[in-house]
């Protein structure tokens, strides 16, 4: 920024204040500057297409478009100049014609803003819109709009407002469209709170909102979990002359995904879809689908794919299906298909739709199905995108194939160095054949997302490392997401403690558009289990010291300190969490300045939390009950926590009950709910009902998992019955995993260990780490800090 110039700019109703030098050397003209030569300029490289200028010089190496090679330079030395420097730069400017139009010549001016908005280092684009003004060009709104439109494309969301405010400045009138553009970003920041004043902006500056606006401003609040705000604002449209319509029942379906699945939603958005254009429906019939599959409904979500892949598969010249059958999610005929939906029109699938479809079968661990789903895709003529790559090296990574995983990623690079170190991290010697070209395909954030999880489960912290450094050559920036795949990775598989997990997220956070909800369930769920531990201790030997009468039982409800307390769990609460916990209380409050609503996934660890705090389970009860009244549909995880609760304080019979409630609200007992059921009875001391409930989850179908025989195991340990819980790990181990021949003859107590230890990716153990481990855990978390600050501050 200018000193003295950014500091007035960015604030409406204040006149443009410069320092009394720099003011008088921006308002020389040429005639009144000595003659300072003209900056050489190399040689001239066709225009860009986008653009219909003549050709312009070309950039220095480095640089991506035509411009002088001494104008990036300027832009960058106005950051921190002095007043004489200054005055040098823009006598420099006046003096070259070929640096003078970039910031005399509006549309120059623009094109030079916008190349700058699609950089690594996109505040430079404010830079110069500021500059070209002060030097007399005169800027129209639209100028601005295409600015950040560039803007938004890379995701440089907190820019956008100050650019907004800059434009009412400079042009002295704001539009409806760069109002737009400030509403979005505030939700693309998070910034929910500001959404409420957005109206009184657009009536303060004599503007009219138009449709888009309260679109905007609905589905700001469905993403903020803020139901009855969503409510207002469609009222308020409506008092505005613009009636509920196809498109605004279509934006519901779109943005309704974090409230959970609603029929009447879904309804309502199949009668909007003859009257929306082709590539709403689209987008309306994928977030169908993807409610559906949320919730399980495999045979309802396969309905709606065949009203995309039908029709679309008998045009591509193939036979059309018999009429009656339905495409399953992995491309297979079924007899489902309801016949009104053969009466819509023919809907196109994109990539998004078999995004949705693998990640969905990656979450059913059906690997062996994807390939299916990316046949009938290339069948019927649908490009992929870097979310199909994306969702397909979720798979490798989730089914072992590591190697495709890492050859998928190396074939995107553009580096052969950042190539060979990703296939050095598995020694891949070669990259193989994939299902899909990926060539064309940008490299996104998405798909090193995507891969980094795996690659730290290798390598740890050194292969976040490479890829943040990957990120960097290619020019990519990291998201909030980016910090919660490292979040998760610190939690679950290096066990790092609250305070300092909260400690990297404020480091990391500044530079993606701060905290976020998910953020905070990392360090929430982080908290709990410390919580958790700290009132029922851990391992078998907890729950055998209540039944043995030479073991002490130290752990229970009463006199047990807690770590979280339930405002810790609701960013939108009015009073402030305690200063029991001062660290998260900070992460809390953030949220709670910004708007933030507590989602799904924080309602079902505060459950968990009531369940461990409150033995009546009174408060777990209340809080469901206020999750359902905010307009949130509960899932699995709210149903397990309400049984995990009742299983703690002994009720089964309530647990039981709430598993046939979530049966009933349409979602099956998965091995999780039974786990809890089998973990509540070894807990209670009764072996054969935790059996029972064991061979019920077998019955069901449903393939126990690590966990599951640990918990049946656990309860024949806790009545001393040894024998038959050793048994039940060697004759159930090779169900979940090969069993290790060099543990036939080890002790119970290291069998149960390397077991429980085989189910998590990456465990080391409880043991603690020596004082070398220490220092080398800590010297390569510094270095991929050091990684994350290079990356955000990069060049071009």
């Amino acid at each position: 920024m200018l000193r003295g110039v950014g500091r007035h700019l960015l604030v409406p109703g204040k006149r443009l204040s410069l320092h009394s030098s720099c003011a008088h050397a921006l308002a020389l003209s040429k005639h009144h500057l000595p003659h300072v030569p003209p900056l050489a300029s190399p040689e001239t490289r066709p225009p860009l297409p986008s653009t219909s200028c003549p050709p312009l010089p070309c950039s220095p190496p480095g640089y991506r478009g035509q411009f002088p090679s001494g104008i990036m330079h300027i832009v960058d030395a106005l950051s921190s100049a002095s007043k004489a420097e200054i005055t040098s730069l823009v006598a420099d400017i006046n003096a070259s014609y070929k640096l003078r139009r970039y910031f005399r010549q509006r549309e120059s001016a623009r094109r030079l803003a916008q190349f700058l908005a699609s950089t690594s280092r996109p505040s430079r684009a404010h830079s110069v819109m500021m500059l070209a003004h002060a030097l007399g060009c005169r800027f129209k709104p639209n100028h601005f709009e295409s600015v950040l439109h560039q803007l938004s494309l890379k995701d440089h969301w907190p820019l956008i407002p100050p650019l907004v405010s800059l434009a009412r400045f400079q042009c002295g009138k704001t539009t409806v469209r760069l109002l737009n553009w400030k509403t979005r970003a505030f939700i693309e920041c998070h910034q929910f709170g500001r959404l409420d004043h957005m109206i009184g902006e657009f009536a303060r500056h004599n503007v009219q909102p138009t449709r888009r606006t309260f679109h905007l401003l609905v589905s700001g609040h469905l993403r903020n979990q803020d139901l009855d705000s969503a409510k207002r604002y469609l009222q308020l449209m409506q008092n505005a002359g613009f009636p509920v319509d196809a498109s605004t029942h279509a934006l519901i379906v779109t943005a309704y995904r974090s409230l959970g699945s609603d029929p009447q939603v879904h309804a309502r958005a199949l009668e909007a879809l003859l009257h929306v254009d082709v590539r709403t429906s689209t987008r309306v019939l994928n977030s169908i689908i993807q409610h559906l599959l949320d919730i399980g409904d495999e045979c309802s979500a396969a309905e709606h794919i065949n009203r995309m892949i039908a029709p679309s598969f008998s045009k591509s010249g193939t036979a059309r299906q018999p009429e009656g059958t339905t495409t399953g999610v992995d491309g297979a005929m079924s007899s489902h298909l309801d016949s009104s939906s053969t009466r819509a029109p023919a809907i196109h699938p994109d990539a998004a739709t078999f995004t949705i479809l693998i990640n969905y079968l990656n979450g059913q661990r059906h690997f062996h199905r994807v390939h299916k789903v990316l046949n009938r895709m290339v069948e019927i003529g649908v490009k992929p995108d870097a979310g199909v790559v994306a969702a397909l090296i979720r798979t490798y990574c989730l089914s072992g194939h590591d190697d495709m995983a890492m050859g998928l990623l190396a074939a995107m690079l553009d580096s052969d160095a950042d190539a060979r170190g990703v296939l050095a991290l598995l020694h891949v010697k070669g990259i193989p054949q994939f299902p899909i070209n990926v060539k064309g395909i940008d490299l996104t954030v998405h798909v090193l997302n995507a891969v980094l999880p795996r690659v730290m489960e290798i390598r740890g912290l050194s292969g976040a490392s490479l890829i943040l450094r990957i990120m960097r050559s290619n020019s990519i920036q990291s998201n909030a997401a980016t910090v919660q795949v490292f979040l998760n990775y610190l939690d679950r598989i290096e066990h790092i403690e609250t305070s300092r997990l909260i400690q990297i997220l404020r480091s990391m956070s500044r530079t993606v558009h701060g905290l976020t909800i998910r953020h905070l369930n990392v360090i929430l769920r982080n908290a709990l289990r410390r919580e958790k531990h700290m009132v029922y201790g851990t391992g078998w030997d907890a729950t055998a010291a209540r039944f043995s009468p030479t073991r002490r039982n130290v752990y229970g409800f009463s006199g047990n300190p807690h770590l979280l307390d339930s405002d810790n769990f609701d960013p939108s609460g009015t009073r402030p969490p305690p200063h029991r916990n001062s660290c998260i209380r900070s992460s809390v409050l953030a949220l709670s300045r910004k708007g933030v609503k507590n989602d799904r996934a924080t309602f079902a660890m505060w459950l968990m939390h009531e369940g461990i705090t409150d033995p009546t389970l009174g408060t777990a009860k209340s809080v469901f009950r206020h999750m359902i009244d905010k307009g949130m549909h509960p899932n699995r995880y709210h149903f397990t926590s309400l049984m995990d609760g009742f299983t703690r304080v002994g009720d089964m019979q309530a647990a039981e009950q709430v598993m046939r409630s979530s049966k009933a609200a349409g979602f099956e007992p998965n091995v999780v709910m039974w786990t809890v059921l089998v973990s509540g009875y070894a807990r209670k001391g009764k072996p054969g009902l935790a059996m029972r409930a064991f061979r019920s989850m077998v019955a069901a179908g449903i393939p126990p998992d690590v966990p599951a025989i640990d918990a049946l195991a656990h309860a024949y340990f806790a009545v001393g019955a040894y024998s038959v819980a050793r048994n039940i790990l060697l004759e159930l181990w090779p169900r979940v995993k090969p069993f290790p021949s060099e543990l036939k003859n080890a002790p119970l107590k290291q069998l149960a260990r390397a077991f429980r230890q085989s189910g998590v990716p990456g465990a080391t153990g409880s043991q603690s780490l020596t004082l070398q481990e220490q220092r080398s855990f800590n010297q390569k978390l510094r270095q991929v800090l050091r990684e994350w600050k290079a990356l955000s501050s990069s060049p071009v």
